[in-house]
């Protein structure tokens, strides 16, 4: 998850899938062995499962990202409840704890280290990049896989062969917005970014501007601010100043909307176009004015695939008045991952679950909420699903076009 940001209003979501999807499906064939019993957590040497696995996520749950953690919570409970109830792992049942950072760093690291050294043999969170930078060497420390929920920083897989990552990184989808912005004519282009968030940073420095370069669009200016700016009255100005073809925001939370409204309101009538965080109804607050406002999402609710329109389906089958968004088949794809992993190596320790984990990354059979995915480098860790391009219009995320799934970084076409 991206750094610093401010809390707004989210239409909240409840993610309810059926535990026989192709994901769960995908780890049955595993092997029956099992590890050596670990020292924290249950353990199964003979292959046969304890009654209670204990997991514990540690994940934001009140402060500025509060947000996202209470719709990752949400995913994650029904899936526990979907995989409870369907006998996945036979008699055995998930038992979920949480543990709330409060998104402040030192108490995500007092939080994570009690969970490691706990019963549970599998972590999932926390969710902002500084979160979960300072936390992985914990659980590579201590023996226990450590699945990464919305943290896209470069580095947090280098700590170790424990970290895994179920978010899929907006690095790897966002040149689908250059394209569309030279499909679309574009010429001239100038961005704002938030310049203490290092994913945000990348994305406006580096993959836009290499991108823009390829596409033959002149990024006439990329201004960095503070995540916590309020007063974008001068940054307008500099924005709308030549009257650039299409205006980006790279931005989190409030300012997204702040900055859309008060653009418009200057008269511009440019393309805007953003980054993943702009999903999960983050444009309401600015009305009729975010409308062609584009991004790119991991997922989105009108994506065809199978895997996709089961999540969909049961969703609103459950929650009618609800939309699903990508929060929601995050946690629930990040729960998944852990109980196929154990249903993999027929194993509930630590160990077993770092090898079932690494049987099912390694399979190529992942099929999610956002659809067939693969695990790349380091090690087969990293989730890159096929991501989607979007427009938010009339009060929704509408899809524009499906990234393509053989692609584990969506290219910028030739020119």
């Amino acid at each position: 998850m991206p750094s610093s940001t401010r809390r707004i209003h989210k239409a909240l979501a409840v993610c309810a899938v059926l535990a026989t999807s192709s994901f769960a499906v995908a780890a049955c064939g595993g092997d029956d062995g099992g590890g050596s019993s670990s020292s924290s957590g249950s353990s199964s040497g003979s292959g046969k499962l304890p009654a209670t696995i204990p997991i514990t996520s540690v994940l934001d749950l009140t402060g500025p990202v509060a947000y996202v953690g209470k719709e990752e919570q949400r995913g994650m409970d029904l899936a526990v409840e979907q995989i409870n109830n369907s006998g996945m792992l036979g008699k055995s049942k998930l038992k979920l704890t949480y543990k709330d950072t409060g998104s402040d760093q030192g108490t995500a690291t007092t939080q994570f280290s009690q969970a490691a050294k706990s019963d549970a043999v599998a972590l999932l969170g926390p969710l902002l990049s500084n979160e979960a930078l300072a936390t992985a060497p914990i659980a590579q420390r201590e023996k226990v896989v450590d699945v990464a929920t919305q943290s896209q920083n470069e580095g947090l897989l280098k700590t170790g062969d424990y970290i895994y990552r179920l978010t899929t990184s907006q690095l790897r989808y966002d040149n689908m917005i250059v394209n569309q912005l030279s499909d679309k004519g574009v010429k001239t282009v100038k961005m704002v970014y938030a310049n203490d968030n290092p994913t945000l940073t990348d994305v406006a420095t580096n993959l836009f501007a290499k991108g823009f370069k390829q596409a033959g669009i002149d990024l006439q200016d990329n201004i960095g601010i503070p995540s916590a700016t309020t007063d974008f009255s001068s940054i307008t100005s500099k924005l709308t100043s030549g009257n650039p073809d299409a205006i980006g925001l790279m931005l989190v939370g409030t300012p997204i909307p702040s900055l859309v409204k008060a653009l418009r309101t200057a008269g511009y009538k440019g393309q805007l176009f953003g980054n993943s965080a702009a999903t999960a109804g983050t444009l309401l607050p600015a009305g009729s004015a975010a409308d062609g406002f584009l991004y790119a999402v991991d997922y989105t609710q009108d994506l065809k695939f199978p895997s996709s329109q089961k999540f969909v389906q049961a969703f609103k089958a459950k929650y009618p008045k609800n939309t699903p968004y990508g929060y929601n088949a995050t946690g629930y794809d990040a729960i998944q991952f852990i109980a196929a992993a154990i249903k993999a190596s027929g194993d509930a320790s630590r160990e077993g679950v770092l090898k079932g984990a690494q049987q099912v990354s390694s399979s190529g059979n992942f099929e999610g909420a956002v659809g067939p995915a693969k695990f790349t480098d380091p090690d087969n860790r990293d989730l890159a699903a096929a991501g989607a391009l979007v427009e938010w219009r009339n009060g929704r995320e509408n899809l524009l076009k499906p990234g393509d799934a053989n692609e584990t970084v969506q290219p910028v076409k030739a020119q």
